[in-house]
């Protein structure tokens, strides 16, 4: 890497490493980014969400700040005790008019209710992120955590037990 002087920027390393990180799930795309808040924000900006965005009460603060920074109102919606996972029967009464999207959080290799959140989506036509920062080869249920909802974000922070020493996907 060092030799070839190309180390960022779409080289050959970063092609690999996206192409692997996508097959390990099983999805067909991945973006490397600088880090995993930016990677929500192009995310939110893909899914074309608008208004409201609900979000779990207990998670790092980017996630909300990534709605704030693109002009989208957060709603937080209360967690499961028994996981810190975002709690559904919550989520669906924060749902108004104005909501277009739920994110939840996959905190400490917990997965959330990725079916009942997609059967809340599918209900009230919205659109579901995720925030899988800390869930990288981790399962939910048979399938594996980054190819859940609209689109999932993970982090390789230095704080992760896979890093890359700073960045996000």
């Amino acid at each position: 890497m060092l030799d070839r002087r190309w180390i960022t920027n779409n080289g050959p390393f970063v092609q690999e490493l996206e192409q692997k990180l996508a097959d390990f799930p099983g999805v067909r795309h991945c973006l490397a980014v600088c880090n995993a808040t930016v990677g929500m924000e192009i995310a939110l900006r893909a899914t074309g969400l608008s208004g409201e965005v609900i979000v779990p009460s207990f998670t790092f603060i980017a996630t909300a700040h990534a709605c704030r920074w693109l002009g989208l109102k957060h709603l937080f919606a209360d967690i499961r005790w028994i996981d810190h996972a975002i709690d559904v029967a919550d989520v669906e009464r924060c749902i108004s008019d104005r909501t277009t999207g739920i994110i939840g959080v996959h905190t400490w290799g917990n997965p959330c209710e990725t079916s009942a959140l997609q059967d809340l989506a599918d209900r009230y036509s919205l659109r579901v992120l995720y925030d899988a920062a800390h869930a990288l080869g981790v399962r939910n249920g048979q399938r594996m955590v980054g190819g859940f909802g609209d689109c999932e974000v993970f982090s390789f922070h230095g704080t992760k037990f896979f890093n890359s020493f700073e960045g996000g996907q």
